[in-house]
């Protein structure tokens, strides 16, 4: 199993496809990829998008994150949007690699901090994020707010 730090210059084609063809489920909330959206999103300087897979070259889970600053004092934190391992591959250790290669990812790049959301009943992801053993956990309520269409 390895991980893969996705650019603009890798396959991106086939990725889309494996992504679009894996085995999700509502847990996962992955929409249908494209690939001129994911040229667009791997151009910005700040994103980080992480695949995993195994052997064989199958896909086991993704990644999405970006490196923000903060408005003051010039620090550097990677926030983790979305971790998401193929329904039928989990439990395999894809998750904690993807993780492993975040944390990574945000030392060498001087993030001072990595920062992501698991909602509270989600207890898999949960327990992964505090085998990771954290600095912090916190309880936090997340709101949504849709932007709607000006003609409506």
């Amino acid at each position: 199993m390895k991980t893969q730090i996705v650019t603009i210059c890798d396959d991106l084609d086939h990725l889309v496809q494996q992504i679009n063809c894996a085995s999700w489920d509502d847990s996962n909330e992955v929409c249908e990829y494209d690939v001129e959206s994911m040229k667009e999103y791997l151009q910005r300087q700040d994103t980080v998008f992480v695949a995993c897979h195994d052997t064989e070259g199958t896909l086991l889970g993704i990644a999405s994150s970006r490196i923000e600053i903060k408005p003051y004092g010039r620090e550097l934190w990677l926030y983790v949007d979305e971790v998401d391992v193929c329904s039928d591959k989990r439990r395999k250790g894809a998750a904690k690699l993807i993780m492993q290669t975040l944390i990574g990812i945000a030392r060498t790049r001087g993030c001072k901090e990595l920062w992501l959301g698991a909602e509270v009943d989600n207890m898999p992801a949960n327990a992964l994020y505090h085998s990771l053993h954290p600095d912090q956990v916190a309880s936090v309520v997340g709101y949504t707010y849709r932007m709607k269409d000006t003609d409506d």
